[in-house]
């Protein structure tokens, strides 16, 4: 967060003060500013798939259905979000159309099963892009990966993106953070579809 403030001898002086300083801060952060004020990266989020006309479907394991949740928070979701689906098993995931196969060769924390799952979640719901998140939200490792471990995939149909991070923390806040990540790599591949 970056938070602006001024003072000045009046309202409109310290608002044109602010002004200014936006308009000198905006290019050295770029891409990197999603929104201002009361703006929220799921609204943004959002906003963005409407502008685009798109739609989305999520298939999320150790974030528990937080993302979707979290999407669904946005007044007007229901315009562009079709469907969360949280597969907390293997057996969910298979059922909903993760190769077991893909399971037992990679595991299920692997970049590949994120991947699967997010192109099952976008051609089930028939959505034009498909978010898989598999991850350790802990408290014990799984698979020799520690707590906090997360691979989160990006499908659009034409190009698929896949991200990890490691967020060693409490369970609730691996969840939060898989979360923000998520959104934030979702804003930044809406933004450079075209």
């Amino acid at each position: 967060h970056l938070r602006l403030a001024a003072k000045g001898g009046t309202r409109r002086e310290a608002e044109e003060m602010l002004t200014q300083m936006e308009e000198r801060i905006r290019p050295i952060f770029g891409d990197h500013i999603w929104g201002t004020d009361e703006d929220t990266l799921e609204g943004v989020v959002g906003s963005l798939l409407i502008e685009k006309g798109l739609t989305l479907a999520i298939m999320e394991s150790c974030t528990g259905g937080l993302l979707s949740h979290t999407l669904t928070d946005v007044p007007g979701s229901s315009a562009y979000f079709r469907g969360g689906m949280v597969s907390y098993s293997n057996e969910a995931k298979v059922a909903l159309g993760v190769d077991a196969a893909l399971i037992a060769r990679h595991g299920v924390v692997s970049p590949e099963v994120a991947e699967a799952m997010a192109g099952a979640a976008r051609r089930s719901l028939k959505a034009d892009i498909g978010v898989g998140i598999t991850g350790v939200a802990g408290p014990d490792r799984m698979e020799g990966k520690p707590v906090g471990t997360v691979y989160l995939a990006i499908d659009n149909g034409k190009r698929i993106e896949v991200f990890s991070g490691s967020y060693p923390s409490s369970r609730p806040e691996v969840k939060r953070r898989a979360t923000m990540t998520a959104l934030l790599e979702l804003r930044r591949a809406l933004l450079n579809i075209t």
